[in-house]
């Protein structure tokens, strides 16, 4: 399939998205999964309004034209220096991110950590945050002239401050209502 006969089927659900030519049904996420995602999203949208940083985006189809890739990432952000690459007449972003957040789900774990990341890499992303839905672990990447690296690897129940967000401070398992016990935080 060619992108432009990918940009031409009809919109979802079920959601799919484009990889070398082929087309990706996304599977429906676990509840978990939804629950991190809104809880999270609803986090750093309240940040970036009151900071006048940027926007967020829940699940927005993303365009990596260097690299002719659709991805419908789990968050999205662009800064407001690039808010020119959300197109309102499509509802997509077209370029490059400046954040995207996938949530790890047993189902797409795997190739979030390696098919993604490697895109996010290659298309340049500057940052990349990987969320274990499972254990709230964050693994915030930032990319360099060598690729990605881990600038931040932060275990459940520990707060997480990343770098892109001055002043923003996040306890996923406090936000989820969890209390880790000290040896799930090892």
């Amino acid at each position: 399939m060619t992108l432009e006969e990918f940009w031409a089927t009809p919109e979802g659900p079920p959601d799919y998205e484009f990889e070398d030519g082929e087309v990706i049904a996304m599977v429906s996420p676990h509840g978990r999964h939804q629950e991190l995602l809104l809880i999270l999203g609803a986090e750093l949208r309240a940040h970036n309004a009151k900071n006048k940083l940027g926007k967020i985006w829940l699940e927005i189809d993303v365009h990596l034209p260097s690299v002719q890739r659709v991805y419908i990432p789990d968050l999205v952000f662009l800064g407001a220096e690039h808010l020119d690459r959300y197109s309102k007449e499509d509802g997509k972003i077209h370029d490059l991110p400046d954040l995207v957040i996938e949530v790890l789900s047993p189902s797409t774990k795997w190739r979030d950590r390696t098919t993604k990341k490697n895109v996010y890499e290659q298309a340049g992303v500057t940052w990349y945050w990987m969320v274990d839905a499972d254990d709230l672990t964050v693994e915030e990447c930032k990319l360099t002239p060598d690729g990605y690296l881990i600038a931040q690897s932060i275990p459940p129940g520990q707060p997480f401050a990343p770098k892109l967000f001055p002043g923003l401070s996040l306890d996923l398992a406090e936000l989820m209502g969890e209390e880790i016990q000290p040896e799930d935080a090892s």
